[in-house]
Formats: C-alpha cells, sequence, structure tokens
C-alpha cells in the first residue's frame, strides 16, 4: 500500500523550492503525494501565483475568504480548512518548507494528530526577519530535518536536535537551475513588451522586521542609486510581510507605466531565473539574491540587515543604508572584472546530494520506531 505525504505551500517562493522535491516524490511508485495550496496562492496583488502550480501533482486547495486586513483570522481558517482535508487524505507524513508564518499550520496539525513532519531548509540565520523566529519554531516541532549546508546541521544539533533526525541536501531546486534552458531576451521582451536589450538591474525588497521606520525613504534611496546608472529596472513584488502595501503602493506610484521600468506580481519560476540570468546585477533583500544568484553567477547587492546571520557566497557584496556606501558597491557589482571572477564561483548552497533517492529516504524514515519520540539532546 502506498504511504502518503501531504505538502504544505503558501506562495511562490516556497513552491519553486518545493518543485525538484515534489516531481521526485509524484514519480515514486510507493508514495502518493498531494500539495496543499493556501495563502499567498491566491491574492490578487501576488499575481495568482497557484496558476503556475505543475497540473500534474495532486493539488488540495484552500479557497477560502481571504480577509484583506486580518492575517490572523486567515491563519485561523487555515488551520481548519487543513484539518478537514487530513481527516480526508490520512496522510502518513507532511512536508514544510522554510519560514513563512503561514507554514506553522502544518506543525500545530502535526503535533495534535501526531503525525511525522519533515522540514526543509531549517537552521539558517536571518536576523532582520521575523522569520528567524518562525524557523526555529518548526525546527523543534518537527520531526526530521533537511538542510542546506553542514553549518545549518550544526546549528540544529545546538537547537538540542538529535544526529540521526537531520541529513544535508543543500538547496535542492539549485539543481533545476543547472539544467534549465534559460529565456532569451528576445523572448523576455516579447513576453513583457518590454525592451531586455538594454541593460537591467533586478530589485526584489521585501520588508524586514527591524527596518519598517523610513520605509519609503529606504526604497527611495535605492531607486535614486540605481537611476544615477542610467540602467532600467525590472521590479518584482514583495512578499506578503508586515508593511508589504507600503512597498507596493511606494513603487507603483513612482515606478508604474513610466519609461525603463518594469513591474511583475508573479512571473513564474523559469521566466524568474531568466530575468535574474539576463539582468546585470540582483539589489534589494531577497533570500534569492544569495542563493540562486550565485548559481547563476549574477553579482547581487544585498542591502539591510534582512538576510543578516545567512552564509554570504562571493557573488554578494552586502551594505548598509547610506546612499554613498550603495552608489559605491552598485560600481563593485556592475563592474565587469568583478562578474570575471565569478566564472569559478563555488555556491556553497549546492550539494552533491541526488535527489533521486528522496522517496527512498523518506519510506527509510517512516520506519523507524522512534520518529515521533522527540529528545532534548544535550551537549
Amino acid at each position: 500500500m502506498k504511504k502518503k505525504g501531504l505538502i504544505i505551500s503558501v506562495g511562490r517562493s516556497d513552491y519553486d523550492r518545493y518543485f525538484p522535491i515534489l516531481k521526485q516524490l509524484n514519480q515514486s511508485k510507493k508514495i502518493k503525494t498531494f500539495i496543499y495550496l493556501s495563502s499567498d496562492h491566491y491574492e490578487k496583488k501576488f499575481g495568482y501565483s497557484y496558476k503556475f502550480v505543475d497540473k500534474k501533482f495532486n493539488i488540495i486547495s484552500n479557497k477560502t475568504q481571504i480577509s484583506k486586513k486580518n492575517k490572523i483570522e486567515n491563519f485561523t481558517r487555515d488551520i481548519f480548512a487543513l484539518r478537514k482535508k487530513i481527516k480526508a487524505i490520512q496522510p502518513d507524513f507532511i512536508v514544510v518548507l522554510g519560514d513563512r508564518y503561514e507554514m506553522l499550520i502544518g506543525p500545530i496539525i502535526s503535533i495534535q494528530q501526531q503525525i511525522p513532519l519533515f522540514h526543509f531548509y531549517g537552521g539558517a540565520v536571518t536576523e532582520g526577519s521575523a522569520d528567524e523566529l518562525v524557523r526555529h519554531a518548526i525546527s523543534k516541532m518537527s520531526h526530521y530535518h533537511f538542510v542546506a549546508t553542514n553549518n545549518y546541521k550544526k546549528r540544529l544539533i545546538q537547537l538540542g536536535e538529535e544526529k540521526w533526525r537531520i541529513i544535508v541536501t543543500g538547496v535542492l531546486s539549485l539543481n533545476n537551475i543547472k539544467k534549465e534552458k534559460f529565456l532569451t531576451k528576445k523572448e523576455l521582451s516579447n513576453f513583457y513588451n518590454f525592451n531586455f536589450f538594454n541593460p537591467y538591474a533586478l530589485l526584489t525588497y521585501h520588508p524586514t522586521t527591524h527596518e519598517l521606520q523610513n520605509l519609503r525613504s529606504k526604497i527611495q534611496l535605492i531607486l535614486k542609486s540605481i537611476k544615477n546608472k542610467k540602467l532600467n529596472l525590472v521590479v518584482t513584488y514583495p512578499n506578503s510581510d508586515h508593511k508589504h502595501e507600503t512597498i507596493i503602493k511606494f513603487i507603483e506610484k513612482n515606478l508604474k507605466n513610466k519609461k525603463g521600468n518594469l513591474l511583475i506580481k508573479n512571473c513564474g519560476y523559469k521566466r524568474y531565473i531568466s530575468l535574474v540570468k539576463n539582468s546585470e546585477f540582483m539589489i534589494g533583500n531577497s533570500s534569492s539574491g544569495i542563493v540562486e544568484s550565485a548559481t547563476l553567477k549574477v553579482p547581487s547587492l544585498n542591502i539591510g540587515s534582512r538576510q543578516k546571520g545567512k552564509i554570504i557566497p562571493k557573488n554578494v557584496v552586502s551594505c548598509k543604508y547610506n546612499e554613498k556606501d550603495i552608489l559605491r558597491n552598485i560600481e563593485k557589482v556592475h563592474n565587469k572584472t568583478f562578474k570575471k571572477k565569478l566564472k569559478k564561483l563555488k555556491n556553497p548552497y549546492e550539494n552533491n546530494f541526488k535527489i533521486s533517492n528522496m522517496p527512498k529516504i523518506i519510506l527509510k524514515i517512516l520506519k523507524n520506531k522512534n520518529l515521533l519520540k522527540k529528545k532534548f539532546k544535550d551537549f
């Protein structure tokens, strides 16, 4: 009899990183996999990202009414909706990824119903974001961990997790990037009706928990610095963190329908990495500017503290909110010599883990009689 797995996806970013995992589990003859979609997937302002989910997967949707003002209400509704779906499916394991607070619906149900919980990409640190707290909370609620680096494994051990519950896989979606056939500048230009043959910077800027003061002036500072370089600007929308509306309103007011600027709500995985690949450099505070950019060997300017604490690849330059500092570092990442040095760059988030072994590993883990009996491992 097939084992049943339920993967929880709350938005565009986790789905992109889930994709190779989903693909392998979906091909398994011994596992039947379902993907539960909710939260940001059904938000108009984020481009209805559920439309980009591969229809080959067994999709379970939560299209309950979304409150624009009350996120706690949405979260509560989602717990009840997921509970009903789990009662119907009776999964043998649940999978969660990352650190979004919306992802906590999985651990809460897992604890209540004693269903094994697998967590991808715990152990990281992002000091500037509230996600930091959520990530570690999910790790303590999980029964098995798939982490990106050995350093992150050590951190989970510091949190009291037993070594046998942790495996280092790297960020598995990076394997897909290496095999991807990127869209050309011509294809992107035709799709977006925008001239991608002119050099452009790619900006993704999310709210940062500890940097919400003077948010508009911080974005203005970044936009002004890019304008000084006389580059076109492609902007992807922020995530749904507190104050994201401020960022959306500001970029729409200042950039929408203005020559040389393109705003994108949601573009799907292939178009996004093609946008990264064809850009002069990335700028902002997104994790893709840390993780994916290194595999694509694209320079990246990371501004502020959102990603502070993460392992930083050598294609990434970090700076504070200071006009001189930003301008100086834009010059650095836009320099041809700097870009040439990236040809032999090794991404610390890559690993030789064989993703084809994922179904076999999960089935083996499920056989462990101690899986649900967690112990705090003291030093």
